[in-house]
């Protein structure tokens, strides 16, 4: 199961913004993404991730990625900061392989953003 998220950073708290090295900032946004699959033990088990891809504009603009893996407690995630523009709709073309190298899976959503 794939979990994907996008929000401007400053809807993130500060506390949460500071464990993870996220500046707050009203024209940045991040990207999260979450891979979980099921065990024996829990019906969902985070599992560490290699996580690719970009973000474009309506306008065609393409910005690349950057990922980072964070793990803390029982949780893994991946993070990517992308700049933003007040009411900009960005199309984010992402590939997420667990690390085991299994299968990678191909995730495609539009999000828009306001800055303030």
């Amino acid at each position: 199961m794939l979990h994907y998220s996008a929000v401007n950073s400053l809807q993130i708290p500060q506390a949460v913004a500071d464990a993870n090295d996220i500046e707050r900032d009203g024209d940045t946004a991040i990207v999260m993404i979450t891979l979980q699959k099921p065990t024996g033990d829990a019906p969902l088990n985070a599992v560490p991730a290699n996580v690719t891809g970009s973000a474009r504009s309506l306008m065609g603009e393409r910005k690349a990625l950057s990922f980072k893996r964070v793990e803390s407690a029982n949780s893994v995630y991946s993070l990517a900061p992308v700049a933003i523009k007040d009411d900009q709709t960005l199309t984010f073309d992402l590939d997420v392989q667990a690390v085991d190298g299994r299968a990678t899976i191909p995730v495609r959503f539009n999000q828009t953003f306001f800055t303030r």
